[in-house]
C-alpha cells in the first residue's frame, strides 16, 4: 500500500516515514505542497483506468508553496475518490464549512501516535 506524505518539518516527516514503513506501507515523502502535487500527478499517470494512485495522502496544513487545503482541492479535482488526512496544529483556524474539509479526516498536532496509526488503518481499509 502506498501513502503520500506532505510535511514541511523534517523531523515530523522522518517520524511519519519510519512509523509508516514499520507498518509495511510504501511512503512517498515530500516537503511542500508543490512537491506533493508533482508526486501525486507522477503516480496518477502510472495508474490504469483512473485508479487512485495512493491508498492515502497525508497533508500538513501550513506548508511552503501551497497549503494543505490548496493541495487537497487539486488532488480531489484529479481524483475525487482519493482518501485524505489533514494533520495540523491549526485545526481551530480551519473553516470547517469548506467543502474540501468535509471530504477528509483531520488530526490535531501534536498527535497521539496510536490515534494516528488507528486513523490511517481505518482510511486505507476503505
Amino acid at each position: 500500500m502506498k501513502i503520500l506524505v506532505a510535511e514541511d518539518e523534517p523531523e515530523i516527516l522522518r517520524i511519519y516515514k519510519l512509523l509508516l514503513e514499520e507498518k509495511g506501507y510504501q511512503v512517498f515523502a515530500t516537503e511542500d505542497g508543490k512537491k506533493c502535487l508533482n508526486a501525486y500527478k507522477t503516480e496518477l499517470n502510472k495508474t490504469m483506468n483512473g485508479n487512485i494512485p495512493f491508498n492515502l495522502v497525508i497533508l500538513d496544513y501550513r506548508m511552503p508553496e501551497k497549503n494543505g487545503i490548496e493541495v487537497a482541492k487539486e488532488i480531489l479535482a484529479l481524483c475525487p475518490a482519493q482518501e485524505l488526512l489533514m494533520v495540523t496544529a491549526y485545526k481551530g483556524q480551519l473553516e470547517l464549512q469548506d467543502q474540501v474539509l468535509r471530504k477528509m479526516r483531520i488530526i490535531e498536532k501534536p498527535f497521539d501516535v496510536d490515534e494516528l496509526v488507528s486513523t490511517i488503518t481505518q482510511l486505507v481499509s476503505h
